[in-house]
């Protein structure tokens, strides 16, 4: 059987689908597990809670601080992976988006909350970060934002609450996907990229039987206008602004969906003539791109065998 539940949660729309053969009793437990989790996870980490530990932790930047040992995990993960991308992906980069204009939640609803202003302060490398056996500390002035990582770190970490009797499983965080086992005919899951100018339209589909995460990035979803100029959420660390990037969406499958979700902002920050080359060089095992040409078209680049990427467009 398969059975799905949605809820809103990390800022969009969740998804959780499973296949199993457990009595609708357990799989109702086993929703309430995952559930628990997952909301636990973002008061925690979510910088729109000002009394989460993030928010805690970046108002005490300066001091050593003891964190806990899930935190103290994705710190981690966020600097290795900012050091293989040399810095493209920083986690210091909070002050530049609130400066930017994405300053508060976008959850219908929440547009007002009352969260942190982090604008004024500065943009630390990831060099600055210093982490210990359960302490973590980033200089005074600065400010973490785990951003989409944060969604494919815990759709990575919900594999492992799965008991060997799921033998299919679909999670979805907005954009991040974490994917494994088969669908309810027994198949390999399949992910449909949708076109970045009209999603109705299907421009790839991805076979999962070899993938565990998949990640779409880009400039589409969480953008506006501040003070007359336009911003969207994708800074890039070399300028501490807005990417200047002609690549609307990035999707990318890996074998993590956190690895997936920072690989996939990064190609975005590159842009179309350099960004399919870094996510080669990364060992990305297929990807789409979305971009606009000068002549103000849709225009898709990709890579991946027949295996994994089956391009639908013409």
């Amino acid at each position: 059987m398969q059975y799905y539940q949605e809820c809103i949660a990390l800022g969009s729309k969740t998804g959780l689908s499973l296949v199993s053969n457990l009595s609708p009793a357990k799989i109702e437990s086993l929703y309430r597990e995952l559930w628990k989790t997952i909301f636990l996870f973002e008061r925690h980490f979510s910088r729109f809670l000002p009394d989460s530990e993030l928010s805690m932790f970046n108002k005490n930047a300066g001091v050593k601080q003891v964190v806990t040992t899930e935190f103290q995990a994705i710190l981690t993960a966020a600097s290795k992976i900012a050091h293989e991308t040399d810095g493209l992906y920083n986690p210091f980069i909070l002050p530049a988006l609130q400066a930017s204009g994405y300053s508060h939640s976008r959850v219908p609803g929440h547009e007002q909350d009352v969260v942190d202003d982090h604008s004024d302060k500065s943009v630390a490398n990831i060099n600055q970060l210093e982490l210990g056996d359960n302490w973590a500390k980033i200089p005074y002035g600065t400010a973490l934002d785990l951003g989409g990582c944060g969604k494919g770190y815990l759709a990575d970490q919900l594999r492992s609450k799965l008991p060997s009797t799921v033998t299919g499983y679909w999670f979805s965080f907005g954009g991040d996907i974490a994917v494994g086992g088969h669908n309810e005919h027994n198949q390999p899951w399949s992910v449909t990229v949708q076109g970045a100018d009209d999603s109705s339209k299907n421009i790839a589909t991805v076979n999962a039987a070899e993938i565990a995460g998949i990640a779409t990035s880009g400039t589409t979803v969480h953008s506006g206008k501040k003070l007359g100029r336009s911003w969207h959420h994708i800074i890039d660390s070399r300028t501490n602004h807005p990417a200047e990037t002609d690549v609307l969406l990035a999707t990318v499958c890996d074998d993590s969906t956190f690895r997936a979700d920072v690989l996939a902002s990064c190609a975005v920050i590159l842009g179309s003539k350099q960004g399919l080359q870094f996510l080669r060089d990364h060992g990305v095992k297929a990807a789409v791109l979305q971009f606009k040409t000068a002549k103000d078209k849709i225009n898709t680049v990709h890579f991946g065998n027949d295996i994994l990427l089956e391009t639908i467009y013409a």
